[in-house]
């Protein structure tokens, strides 16, 4: 197989081979592809194909936990932003570093 295709690619030639290997199993039977061959390639087309689901799965998690990351950085965000402001107005410059502050007024 080319390196270049896509894992779908790879996954739909192999089922076309197994198809075709298993309407023509007799005359690839003295060549050494039997049904044992088959059983071999069709449990690790299977196992491939389940693999790969299983990561767009994985995939598809990790996007929902990146967007509810980012709302809880959003959110958290605003409540610094307001704290930071109130830290400005009603503390001195001189206590602002006690909070991480460090620009000046």
């Amino acid at each position: 197989m080319i390196k270049a295709q896509s894992i779908l690619a790879k996954l739909g030639r192999t089922e076309e081979m197994l198809a075709g290997l298993s309407a023509h199993a007799e005359e690839l039977a003295k060549r050494g592809i039997d049904a044992a061959f088959i059983t071999q390639l069709t449990s690790i087309h299977g196992n491939a194909r389940d693999a790969h689901a299983e990561r767009l799965a994985f995939k598809a998690r990790m996007m929902e936990k990146t967007v509810e990351r980012q709302q809880y950085l959003d959110a958290m965000q605003a409540l610094y932003s307001v704290a930071r402001k109130q830290v400005k107005i009603e503390l001195p410059p001189e206590t602002w570093r006690e909070f991480g502050i460090v620009d000046q007024r």
